[in-house]
């Protein structure tokens, strides 16, 4: 598997004064600090503004809270990064710089995010770290994947009939969690993809061969069900 650097220069996040508090998806920190990796590629996270502290967007272990938040309020402002990406992926660590934008002053700090010791006397190293950054990158791609293929076939359902919906349903059906019969429901793929992704994006952790390989096993079945549902919905033009 081959890590993807990230490119140098780009900016991982930003943050405006202007953001209503409490908005965007839930995001919490990655513990402590993380240790920079000699040589690793810089890139750059624009903070335009310094938060209130009781805004609840505070870093540390702490996870699933709201996004940090800008605040310009008179007096002391702070700002702690929750070191995630726009996605809301925990970066890894590395060479990163803050910069701060205010009126027409721009002023730029280097900003180094280290490995957290109790991590590391656990035996994950820096290298792992950034493995399970690039795997929760494609975990979060093949979860808005596999939501946006349920969408469509949800969506294409309405109105269908005779072999065009029995075909659409059975792909539905594989695609979302059913009812057994019994007493629980039997988990569809996109259950299941999203059960793999929060195994994997919590907590500081060397990724397993099992974790990459139920990815790859994943993927297949979504690339499958894909080609099937777009062989249904392309019948129709």
């Amino acid at each position: 598997m081959r890590r993807v650097p990230l490119p140098s220069g780009a900016t991982v996040n930003s943050y405006n004064s202007d953001a209503p508090a409490g908005g965007g998806r839930g995001r919490g920190g990655r513990g402590g600090g993380r240790g920079a990796e000699p040589g690793a590629t810089p890139t750059t996270t624009s903070m335009e503004d310094q938060p209130d502290p009781e805004a609840g967007g505070g870093g540390g272990r702490g996870r699933g809270g709201p996004p940090p938040r800008v605040t310009k309020v008179d007096g002391f402002n702070r700002f702690t990064w929750d070191v995630r990406n726009s996605a809301g992926v925990t970066l890894p660590p590395g060479s990163y710089q803050a910069r701060l934008k205010a009126g027409d002053s721009t002023q730029t700090q280097p900003l180094v995010v280290k490995i957290d010791p109790r991590v590391a006397a656990g035996g994950v190293t820096v290298a792992d770290l950034k493995e399970q950054f690039d795997h929760n990158v494609r975990m979060r791609e093949l979860t808005a994947a596999a939501n946006d293929l349920t969408g469509r076939v949800r969506t294409a359902m309405t109105g269908a009939t005779g072999d065009r919906e029995t075909k659409l349903r059975a792909i539905y059906e594989q695609l979302i969690s059913t009812p057994d019969g019994v007493r629980y429901n039997k988990p569809g793929l996109q259950a299941h993809i999203s059960y793999l992704a929060g195994m994997t994006a919590n907590v500081d952790q060397k990724i397993g061969r099992d974790a990459i390989e139920r990815y790859q096993a994943l993927k297949k079945e979504l690339d499958a069900l894909k080609l099937e549902a777009d062989k249904v919905l392309g019948s129709a033009h």
